[in-house]
């Protein structure tokens, strides 16, 4: 125990140590935390009119000799820069915290890359110009109004672990005309998760083996229009035949997960989906046996 506590009380020093400072690097400021960066806001009495146009944020910065690695957006990174068109953010960047682009009125567009992880309640409240938006694959939520108000945008993409859409997450709405849902079991829509008035001019798009549950799952039975999703629209979101494991290629790792899925089929459409080599409706035999083949 005294060793325990000890490691401990070492522990805590060491980080102690570890300074956190502000420095700004061609226009863009970011807070320093040991060998990490981190998109920052600007000081609030010149925080207006700071970004304008299209950014580009690097995957690392070069600070008095010193490399840091980009990793995040902080808390109202961007808010209420109403210049600000798009942003491109690199692959090393991993979450968004809240309120991240929150009032951006001329925004149109947010790149981001499969590694994002996280994205912070709020980050898009009010971002009148947004257009469309497909989360990372990774997300397992929509938290609360996260795209509150986003007068323009005419679709979205929610991957399959989606599980919760929070309170007020895709509410007001006026210009969403295509939901695209890939996950099996319908989430879990809290109260104020959508306007009543979008839900009926939005088409839903969910996977066709699930379609009654949607149908009948609070929230959602809501919608005027529930279709299934096609082929063509899992392949326009890169979910490729026979990438079981969804990273991005195929190889011996998705035949063996095949084996398995073979033998206990589970509950997630993509993953159905992408292990139906055959396009049969299926996932048997014949379709471990032509991923074999392939991979000859």
């Amino acid at each position: 125990m005294r060793r325990y506590l000890i490691y401990l009380l070492l522990t805590f020093c060491n980080l102690s140590f570890v300074h956190a400072f502000v420095v700004e690097i061609d226009g863009i400021c970011y807070e320093i935390i040991g060998s990490l960066a981190a998109v920052t806001h600007q000081e609030w009495e010149r925080i207006d009119g700071w970004y304008v146009g299209d950014i580009v944020i690097p995957e690392q910065i070069t600070y008095k000799g010193q490399t840091y690695n980009v990793r995040s957006v902080d808390e109202n990174a961007f808010a209420y820069q109403e210049e600000l068109t798009s942003v491109k953010l690199p692959s090393t960047v991993r979450a968004f915290s809240a309120c991240a682009f929150i009032g951006c009125t001329k925004l149109r567009q947010v790149s981001a890359s499969n590694n994002l992880l996280v994205i912070g309640s709020s980050a898009f409240t009010g971002c009148t110009s947004l257009q469309s938006i497909a989360l990372p694959r990774s997300s397992k939520k929509v938290d609360t109004l996260s795209f509150y108000c986003c007068a323009s945008l005419s679709s979205l993409i929610l991957p399959h672990r989606i599980r919760t859409v929070c309170q007020g997450a895709l509410e007001h709405l006026p210009s969403l005309k295509n939901l695209y849902l890939f996950a099996s079991e319908p989430p879990v829509a809290e109260q104020g998760a959508f306007t009543l008035s979008d839900q009926k001019r939005c088409t839903l798009h969910v996977p066709k083996e699930t379609l009654e549950k949607y149908q009948q799952s609070p929230g959602w039975q809501d919608f005027y229009r529930i279709v299934p999703l096609t082929d063509a629209e899992y392949a326009r979101q890169n979910y490729h035949r026979g990438d079981i494991n969804d990273d991005g290629k195929v190889d011996a790792l998705d035949l063996e997960l095949l084996r398995l899925i073979i033998v206990n089929l589970p509950d997630d459409s993509a993953v159905r989906w992408a292990a139906d080599i055959n396009e049969d409706g299926k996932v048997n035999a014949a379709d471990y046996v032509l991923l074999a083949v392939q991979l000859k």
